[in-house]
């Protein structure tokens, strides 16, 4: 089999564990959000009705579903992009369990910065009067916009912890999987031989 056929195949199956790692730590991390919620005196998927009314829609509950499933969406594709990457930097070294941990936890601060918050200051928060209006409508409760921006600005803060415990979920996860398929195929045993990374060979053991 030739090199490039066999570089396919392990960006793929980086691809593939990422996004499957992706997904279960992204399922994970709703459970922060909905205990960040209790904390903050919020209705449990208040985050969610938040994004999908700043998206567009005009109905807090199947906003928080759709915010839910697009968050879902959102965080196995990454998981797939960042896989594939860290699958071909520096000679595998995701399949080491503690630095693939560190890798996803730099994946998930990297995320926050560079998607999190832009969409936070950029597309939330200039819609806070429409969100406030719909969230008191639905729940016929008054709500005071500088209330639901200051929660919203304090899920935005503690969301960089919530992204690290999703990276560090994803690191450990997409590790463990491509552990596995390391054992199992003689493919990725030959490459690891062809690299001479003694680390990565020791992993295995």
């Amino acid at each position: 089999m030739t090199n490039s056929v066999t570089e396919k195949m392990v960006m793929y199956n980086g691809a593939k564990f990422g996004a499957i790692a992706g997904f279960v730590a992204t399922w994970s991390i709703s459970t922060a959000i909905a205990a960040s919620e209790f904390e903050l005196g919020l209705q449990i998927g208040t985050f969610y009705s938040v994004m999908g009314i700043a998206l567009g829609f005009n109905n807090a509950v199947s906003s928080a579903y759709l915010s839910f499933g697009l968050h879902i969406l959102t965080g196995s594709i990454l998981g797939a992009i960042v896989g594939a990457i860290a699958i071909k930097w520096k000679k595998m070294s995701i399949l080491n369990p503690y630095k693939g941990i560190v890798v996803g936890v730099g994946a998930g601060i990297v995320i926050w910065l560079i998607l999190f918050l832009p969409i936070t200051t950029l597309l939330i928060e200039p819609s806070i009067d429409r969100i406030v209006t719909i969230l008191a409508v639905q729940s016929q409760k008054p709500l005071l916009s500088d209330n639901v921006n200051q929660s919203i600005r304090g899920i935005a803060l503690s969301a960089v912890i919530f992204h690290m415990i999703w990276g560090a979920l994803f690191g450990f996860m997409i590790s463990s999987m491509l552990r596995i398929k390391a054992l199992k195929s003689q493919i990725w045993k030959n490459r690891l031989k062809n690299k001479g990374d003694m680390d990565l060979q020791d992993s295995l053991r």
